[in-house]
């Protein structure tokens, strides 16, 4: 590749050096052209060998899993938005349900699934608060801590 680059800039030299040397008139114009086939078959010519031989993408991009990287700080960002969208709506689904003193923290694992909720509830909202959280989320029962509020 780089020895058809170079033979191209040797050609553009050549073609403007002949050039100023040229004398002008009838046969100039006879130079010019055989320089201007010379020209397009230096530029044409590793068509037929690119052709030919197999082109494999992975010369040109390299898609090694070394050269991507994870930006581990907004993958955290994500994660804790979840987590904050998830306790939002549970705690939005606790007062459409009447359980005003019912709230809820979502804790991810690392792939951001659901690992446990933390769920606070007076005595009496305890059940209902537990059944809501298990059936909006589709977790097991096992999956919730269960926190008391004695009033």
């Amino acid at each position: 590749m780089t020895g058809w680059i170079l033979s191209i800039v040797g050609m553009v030299l050549s073609v403007t050096l002949t050039e100023i040397l040229l004398p002008e008139g009838q046969t100039a114009k006879y130079i010019k052209g055989v320089i201007s086939l010379m020209v397009v078959y230096v530029v044409i010519a590793p068509i037929p060998a690119l052709l030919q031989s197999k082109i494999d993408i992975n010369t040109f991009f390299d898609f090694s899993l070394s050269s991507y990287e994870s930006d581990d700080a907004f993958i955290q960002l994500i994660k804790e938005d979840k987590q904050s969208a998830l306790g939002d709506e549970l705690d939005r689904l606790y007062l459409l349900n009447g359980l005003e003193s019912a709230s809820a923290v979502v804790v991810l694992d690392a792939d951001s699934s659901i690992y446990r909720v933390i769920l606070s509830a007076p005595t009496g909202e305890t059940n209902a608060a537990l059944r809501l959280t298990i059936t909006y989320l589709s977790i097991k029962e096992e999956q919730v801590v269960i926190n008391e509020l004695y009033t």
